[in-house]
């Protein structure tokens, strides 16, 4: 049902409404990463998760995963590079790109990274029915199809994650 003018109050939008979850969650995350003594970015972990579950991507490939422009993964791979967290190797079969590969220090963040990461959600979710938790999930995920141009029914493959899980 499209939202009528005289009706729509810009805080309760979905729009807002998810853009201030998200913030408050990456927020909190980052918050518990410098804690934790992390030099680490919600965002250069959620990068350097994929990398660790696909090791050898491009920058085109991580770019397309992240659902960001190749300039920003550009900046983003240099910052971990700097910080010892990934590698860039020569691609076996195409001179034009880098393989992505993360190193041993990348590996203990992003282990680490997943238990804050876990412990966020925790206590995002807490006190949070299952069935609200899985509806809200459907939601966000009919959404996003929505948004990239996608019309797949429900029960069909998602095609690559959008976050780590």
């Amino acid at each position: 049902m499209p939202v009528e003018h005289e009706d729509y109050i810009t805080s309760e939008s979905l729009l807002c409404l998810t853009a201030w979850a998200s913030r408050a969650l990456i927020a909190e995350l980052n918050h518990r990463f410098h804690q934790a003594g992390l030099r680490l970015t919600m965002e250069q972990w959620r990068a350097l998760h994929f990398l660790v579950e696909r090791e050898g991507l491009t920058q085109n490939d991580l770019a397309g995963l992240l659902l960001q422009e190749k300039t920003s993964v550009s900046r983003l791979l240099t910052g971990m590079q700097r910080r010892g967290y990934v590698a860039r190797a020569p691609h076996a079969r195409d001179g034009r790109c880098n393989r992505l590969l993360v190193t041993e220090a990348g590996q203990e963040v992003c282990r680490k990274g997943i238990l804050l990461a876990g412990q966020t959600l925790n206590a995002a979710e807490k006190g949070l029915p299952a069935e609200d938790l899985d509806v809200c999930r459907r939601v966000l995920r009919h959404i996003i199809r929505g948004m990239r141009g996608e019309d797949r029914p429900e029960h069909c493959p998602e095609g690559p994650p959008l976050a780590p899980t």
